[in-house]
C-alpha cells in the first residue's frame, strides 16, 4: 500500500505476454508491484485495470500514469497505432480518455524506451553520446537514445528493427508486412521452433539441451544480424541487449556476441564495441516509466 498522502506514479508495462504494474514515489521506490498475464482487450479494459489496482492499493496521491506499449506511438505521445503482438489497441488514443478519468496527465511510449530509460537512469548513462537497446521478448523491440533523447522520427514510430525486411523471408509478420526481422527472431519464432523440432522439451531448457543444434544456432544468428547491422549505422557508445529470450536460462551469449562481430564493420566500431546485458529485473519497465515521467513533470 502506497503510503498515506505519499506523491507516487502509476506505471505500467504492458508486453506481448505479460503486463506489470506498480506505484513508484519521487524516491523511486516501488510499491504494490504486480506481475500478471496480459488480458486486456481494449482501452475499457485497461480504463478498470488501473482504477481497480488504485482503488485496491493507493491512499496516496496520483499525480501521473506512465504506460509502455509494444507498439507503435505517435509523436504527440497520445495514440498507439500498431501493436502487432496485442489486440484491441491500433490506432487508439489512450491518453486523453485516461487523463479525462483520472485527472492527471498520462504519459505513454515504445515499452521498450522505458526499459532502455532504466538502464540510463541506474548506470548513470545520460548526456552525449549514443545508446542502443536490442530487447528480444515475444517480438524483436529496438531503442535508441542519443546525446540524451530517445529518437522519434518524424512520426514518432523510429527504431522499429523488429520490422525490417529480409530477403527472400516470405514468412508473414502479425504488423501485416511479409518478411520482418520478427518472424524469425523472436521468442514467437523460438516457441514454433521448439513446436516443431524440440516438443518434448520445456521451452525454459531449450538451450541449455539444444544449444549446439544447428537449428538453435540459426536462430542466434536471425537474432544478431539486425544488431549488427544498426551498429555500423550508428557507431554507439554502448549496446544494451535484454528481453526475456536473452534471460534465458544457458542462452547463448558467446555465440551471439561472435555473431555481432563477425558482421559489424572492421576495425572500427567492431574493435570498440561496448556490449553489455540489460538487468534481469522483471520490474525494470515499470521504474523506467516513472523516471521517464519524473524527469517530463522537472521540466
Amino acid at each position: 500500500m502506497v503510503p498515506e498522502g505519499k506523491e507516487y506514479v502509476l506505471s505500467l508495462d504492458i508486453g506481448g505476454t505479460n503486463l506489470r504494474i506498480g506505484m513508484v514515489d519521487r524516491n523511486n521506490k516501488l510499491y504494490n508491484y504486480t506481475c500478471e498475464e496480459n488480458n486486456l482487450l481494449d482501452l475499457d479494459d485497461l480504463k478498470s485495470y488501473i482504477n481497480k489496482h488504485i482503488k485496491k492499493n493507493s491512499i496516496g496521491s496520483l499525480v501521473s500514469i506512465a504506460i509502455g506499449f509494444p507498439s507503435t506511438v505517435s509523436k504527440n505521445k497520445k495514440i498507439v497505432y500498431s501493436s502487432p503482438n496485442i489486440e484491441g489497441f491500433d490506432n487508439i488514443n489512450v491518453a486523453d480518455p485516461l487523463e479525462d478519468m483520472f485527472n492527471v496527465p498520462v504519459f505513454i511510449d515504445r515499452d521498450v524506451n522505458f526499459l532502455l530509460e532504466y538502464e540510463i537512469i541506474t548506470r548513470h548513462l545520460t548526456g552525449e553520446g549514443i545508446l542502443l537497446g536490442f530487447y528480444i521478448g515475444t517480438g524483436f523491440g529496438n531503442s535508441i537514445y542519443i546525446n540524451g533523447q530517445f529518437l522519434n522520427g518524424k512520426n514518432g514510430v523510429a527504431a522499429e528493427i523488429g520490422h525490417i525486411p529480409v530477403l527472400n523471408n516470405l514468412r508473414k509478420c502479425s504488423c501485416g508486412n511479409d518478411g520482418c526481422i520478427e518472424t524469425i527472431a523472436s521468442g514467437k519464432r523460438l516457441e514454433e521452433l521448439k513446436q516443431i523440432h524440440f516438443a518434448d522439451t520445456n521451452i525454459r531448457e531449450i538451450f541449455k539441451k539444444h544449444g549446439e543444434n544447428p537449428i538453435l544456432k540459426d536462430f542466434i544468428r536471425a537474432i544478431a544480424n539486425p544488431i549488427a547491422t544498426e551498429i555500423n549505422i550508428f557507431d554507439p557508445d554502448h549496446v544494451i541487449i535484454g528481453g526475456g529470450v536473452v534471460h534465458m536460462k544457458n542462452f547463448p551469449i558467446k555465440l551471439l556476441e561472435k555473431y555481432i562481430h563477425k558482421h559489424v564493420r572492421k576495425p572500427f566500431p567492431e574493435l570498440n564495441l561496448d556490449i553489455s546485458y540489460a538487468q534481469s529485473k522483471k520490474e525494470a519497465g515499470v521504474l523506467g516509466g516513472a523516471y521517464y515521467v519524473y524527469e517530463k513533470l522537472i521540466k
